[in-house]
Order: C-alpha cells, then structure tokens, then sequence
C-alpha cells in the first residue's frame, strides 16, 4: 500500500476510508480478530497505522530526504512547487503542499537558497579497488553496550595492534542546539587537538558524519609531514561504506573526502 502512496494520498476522505476498510479486514484476518476489535487495537497489535497516517508519514519522509539532494531530478520541481503563487482550490490542491505547509509550520526549511558548485572529483572505474582500507568492530552497538567493559578491552587491544607510526583520529557527529543545523567534531590525541564545526542550515546527520572524516584527513593533509598511515575511527558504517565506495555520489561531503583521501596517498600516507 505504500507504492503511490504520496501519489493517491491526496484522494478524499471516503475514498481513503475505503481502502483502510479492505485493509483492516485484511489485518482482522490476520489477526483472527473479530469484527467488534477496536480500531485502535488493531492497528496498535499489528504495529500499523491508518492509510492517511501512513501517506502524511511517507510524504513528510519523502520532503526531508529530496530536500537535501539538489542534484535529484525532482529538487527543481519541489522548489517550484514550493515557491509558486497559486491559489489551490481545497479540494485541488496537491498532497504535497499540504505536507510542505506543515512541515514549515513546525519551523523546518526544505527549500534553502545555497550555492551549489559542481563537483571536480574524477570517479574511478567501478573495478578499481577503493583507496582506502576498512575495518568494521566485531561488535555491534547492542552487544558493545551490553558489557561496556569487554567492549573497553577489546577496543584497547585492536587499537595497540595498530602501526606505532601511525597518527589517529576520532570523528564524530556533535550536539547542536539549533534543530535546523547539525555539527561535526574530531579528536586527535597525538597532537592534542580538538575541533568543532556547524554544518551548513538543513544538512543531514549523514553529511555531518561524512564532514567529520573529511575535516580530520584536511588536518593531516596540512601538516608539514603527512604522517605514514592515518586510522580515522567513525561510528557510521554508511558514511564508511559511501566513501570507500566508487559509485556516483550526489552528496559533495563524500566526492572532498574522496579526494583527499587520494590527495593524502599521493602524498606518501
């Protein structure tokens, strides 16, 4: 049901009644619940939600995640979508502006005037191996919390077996007071350094992780010497992912960080 739904979810209310009628019927049955099951407790059982929830959910999702992809081909239709003069008739206008409307309302800008310059990074061919080396944690984040200490000793070990020349470095995506910008920080205890930065307005928490790696590989690309190895340590395996990867890449963060990485290895790291 949810294929279109952004689409069709702009329909009336009987129509969309209609439809959650055929899909609580499904859901009874299911279930095996009888006719007389609330509402309410159906779609609490079932972890699901009416069909209009579920689309202004959807729709809402669909509006943050384009919002920060200018380079998507339905940014430029969203911004003219969002900026038009039109007087919509109530029952005319489209589901999108209604979500646009409260999205705004909650003080949330998707539509922001930045400058966007193209990106001057080559890609390499998809059969060349990545420039950088990854290795992923043995555990995951539930298993780390649930012995704090195991996961301390673990991490020590690891951490001890690594180069002793080379230089590392911690990144991380940081609190912000405002909830309309997000911020990067990066520690590095060899040299003592701790660094803090505010991401451009409407950012994601992905772009701030990804900033975070590239903010600390700048740094030891401007040292006097580039040191032999650098381990940059992150939290995010889809930042690590995106960034060893050699697929295109809309997001600016990941094609710098890229080219730094092959700025640093030409360099001798």
């Amino acid at each position: 049901m949810d294929y279109g739904a952004i689409a069709y979810g702009s329909a009336s209310k009987t129509s969309l009644e209609r439809v959650d009628v055929v899909g609580r019927a499904i859901l009874r049955n299911i279930m095996g619940a009888n006719r007389s099951t609330p509402v309410e407790m159906l779609y609490s059982e079932t972890g699901t939600e009416s069909l209009s929830w579920r689309t202004k959910l959807l729709t809402r999702k669909y509006l943050l995640n384009l919002s920060h992809k200018p380079n998507n081909q339905m940014h430029k239709p969203l911004v003219q979508l969002a900026t038009t003069t039109t007087q919509w008739k109530p029952r005319s206008t489209p589901g999108l502006i209604k979500e646009f409307v409260f999205v705004k309302s909650l003080g949330i800008s998707l539509v922001s005037q930045q400058l966007r310059l193209p990106s001057t990074y080559k890609y390499p061919p998809p059969s060349r191996p990545p420039d950088c080396k990854t290795s992923w944690f043995p555990l995951n984040k539930q298993q780390a919390m649930a012995c704090r200490h195991r996961t301390t000793s673990l991490f020590n070990t690891l951490d001890s077996s690594a180069p002793a020349t080379s230089i590392r470095a911690y990144t991380d995506r940081s609190k912000s007071s405002s909830q309309e910008t997000t911020t990067c920080a990066i520690f590095i205890p060899v040299l003592n350094k701790e660094h803090a930065w505010t991401l451009t307005k409407g950012s994601s928490i992905f772009t701030a992780k990804v900033t975070a790696i590239y903010q600390a590989l700048k740094l030891f690309y401007d040292m006097d010497d580039c040191p032999p190895e650098a381990i940059i340590y992150s939290d995010s395996s889809s930042a690590i992912i995106a960034i060893s990867s050699n697929s295109l890449s809309e997001n600016e963060a990941i094609t710098a960080t890229r080219e730094i990485i092959a700025s640093l290895k030409s360099s001798g790291t």
